[in-house]
């Protein structure tokens, strides 16, 4: 009888530890839920980008002075993945910033708590196009003071001075050229004083003067600049003066 007792037992225990296997077997997997306002998503447009435009306009004029105008939006400077801020340049002048955001396959830029996108964006065809215009990218600056926009796009390259040859490089050096081994071009003319295309030569931002300069077919040529109004301390009107650099692209 102990024997028939002990037996019922093991069927009963076995039959109870079968039934747990399959319950755990057939329970359903926890999904984790992901916040989409969180989650970023990495991007192949991340880098800075200048309207086409205004690149189309600044290699047919060589005049960043007579480029600005092109278009109201200028430069979209996007982050690498999605969740990050983007700025916004408006004629090279002032910056607005958003969110770059991921919504059913569309990327664009949020601004505040707006749900809706600002603008929207895609890359096709190496450029990168909103709703009204295509952008070209750009190198990324290292320099704080400047993003080598006409840099990259009109100055960089080898020159010839007198017999000697100068380069511009696109991050802002000057090769060859006895101490000035520092430039960067202003692209900003909403101010006064800027009458004229400018540059910036010297050792580096803080030990540089401001120069005039014009492109004429393949020759660039720096000018003194001359004060012709002044306001207080701060000249209003400039000009071109003194051609103190004569170069020919090679």
């Amino acid at each position: 009888m102990r024997t028939l007792t002990t037996i019922l037992t093991i069927i009963i225990f076995t039959s109870c530890n079968q039934q747990s296997k399959n319950d755990e077997q057939t329970k359903t997997p926890v999904k984790k839920e992901v916040d989409a306002k969180t989650q970023t998503i990495q991007t192949e447009f991340g880098g800075n980008w200048v309207n086409k435009k205004y690149v189309d306009k600044l290699l047919k004029t060589k005049s960043p002075k007579e480029s600005q105008d092109i278009a109201p939006m200028t430069m979209l400077m996007l982050p690498k993945q999605t969740n990050q801020l983007a700025t916004i340049i408006w004629g090279f002048h002032e910056g607005t910033s958003g969110t770059v955001k991921e919504l059913n396959g569309k990327f664009g830029i949020q601004s505040g708590t707006d749900a809706q996108f600002e603008l929207t964006f895609k890359i096709e065809n190496n450029l990168l196009k909103t709703e009204k215009d295509e952008f070209v990218r750009i190198q990324e600056s290292t320099d704080p003071n400047n993003d080598d926009i006409v840099e990259q796009l009109l100055f960089k390259g080898k020159y010839e001075l007198d017999g000697q040859e100068v380069e511009f490089t696109h991050d802002g050096r000057v090769l060859g050229l006895d101490s000035i081994t520092y430039y960067t071009v202003l692209i900003d003319y909403y101010d006064a004083g800027m009458q004229v295309d400018q540059l910036r030569l010297g050792k580096d931002f803080e030990n540089s003067s401001l120069y005039g300069f014009e492109f004429d077919q393949n020759t660039l040529k720096i000018y003194q600049l001359d004060c012709v109004t002044r306001e207080d301390d701060y000249c209003v009107v400039v000009q071109n003066g003194q051609e103190i650099f004569k170069m020919i692209r090679k």
